[in-house]
């Protein structure tokens, strides 16, 4: 059965699209910070250390970005690197030498943010820099850990055996004791990602006239969000490393929207209905979330209120409408066009979609 169109997302105030100040925020450390990142080459969490160089260089720190040099210069957003402000430095180092890892980072860090260490042994040279300076440790983690459903909290069930993100979480905690915190994203989009496919998989079908094939009601709810707020969220730990020591915190929009909502902001995006239609549940397709019928959302709640984060400025659907900066990106890139295979969606499976279709002037 096509999926009811029932908008879930929350009303966003006026507020959370004002522009940012442009004056700097002062921190507890003020310009005595100096922020060390170590940025994988790559990857889901690739964007991650341009812009919170940027978040970071905005609270008066000076901040130093230890790039693994397996990373393409040329690409996003390794490339834009020279766009970063005077106070932010960057050296490209092998992060599979260790010696090498610890000696970039130095001892005279206030905070070490970890963006790039996937196991223990990764973390292990930056643990070791850590101490020398007695810096707080950020460790950049996954909510791919979670093996609960719904509406996830810091709390609920993860892997077992750990992952080894939760890994390098336990030995944070057995070797830092509270000089550390961990984050755990969830799905990123922005500019400068390395993935798209979490937004241009509605796109692509929306601007083809195509079903976009979605498991279960399409109800589900889900936080998708925007790189700079993913950067604004964890830079939120300077000068509240009392508070955050020893924790773990979701790291996601605080404002949440259905699948069905991001469908519907699609289609609109090309001035059409979106074609919705339904999947069993648990279908394993080239649907870009969780396939579930209870849905997987990050929630925000605790680093709101232990931290003081303000929450996301962005919102997904006002991104992906018709005149937001990603629909733009997505037609600057001409990806609306030449054929789209959608050989991986299980459209086979939905029921009634030729129906569908048929009602739509569109025949399959």
């Amino acid at each position: 059965m096509r999926c009811a169109a029932v908008v879930l997302a929350l009303a966003l105030s006026t507020e959370a699209f004002a522009p940012a100040p442009t004056a700097r925020t002062t921190t507890a450390l003020s310009a005595a910070g100096h922020a060390v990142i170590v940025q994988n080459k790559g990857g889901g969490h690739g964007e991650i250390g341009f812009h919170l160089a940027k978040a970071l260089s905005e609270k008066d720190l000076t901040v130093k970005i230890v790039q693994d040099s397996a990373a393409k210069k040329e690409a996003l957003p390794f490339s834009k690197y020279g766009d970063l402000p005077a106070t932010v430095t960057v050296e490209w180092v092998d992060t599979g030498d260790a010696a090498a890892v610890e000696a970039a980072c130095g001892d005279a860090a206030t905070h070490v943010f970890d963006n790039n260490s996937k196991k223990p042994a990764d973390a292990a040279p930056i643990i070791a820099a850590a101490k020398k300076s007695d810096a707080f440790y950020s460790f950049v983690s996954s909510a791919g850990m979670y093996t609960a459903k719904g509406m996830l909290k810091e709390t609920k069930k993860v892997k077992d055996p750990p992952t080894g993100q939760r890994e390098v979480e336990m030995q944070l905690e057995t070797e830092l004791g509270t000089r550390w915190a961990a984050f755990r994203p969830q799905y990123i989009y922005g500019p400068y990602t390395n993935k798209r496919d979490y937004l241009d998989w509605f796109l692509n079908r929306a601007s083809r006239n195509l079903a976009m094939a979605v498991p279960a009601d399409a109800q589900q709810p889900v936080s998708v969000t925007h790189c700079e707020d993913v950067a604004s969220l964890i830079s939120s730990v300077v000068g509240k490393e009392t508070e955050a020591g020893g924790e773990i915190f979701n790291c996601g929009a605080n404002k949440l929207c259905s699948y069905d909502d991001v469908c519907i902001a699609a289609g609109k995006a090309f001035g059409q209905e979106a074609l919705v239609t339904a999947l069993p549940p648990d279908t394993k397709t080239s649907f870009p979330f969780r396939p579930n019928a209870e849905g997987f959302a990050v929630s925000a709640r605790k680093v709101m209120t232990t931290l003081g984060w303000a929450g996301a400025k962005h919102n997904v659907l006002e991104d992906i409408a018709k005149d937001g900066f990603y629909t733009r990106d997505f037609l600057a890139l001409g990806l609306e066009k030449g054929d789209l295979d959608t050989s991986k969606d299980g459209l086979e499976l939905c029921q009634n979609l030729e129906q569908d279709y048929g009602a739509r002037g569109v025949h399959l």
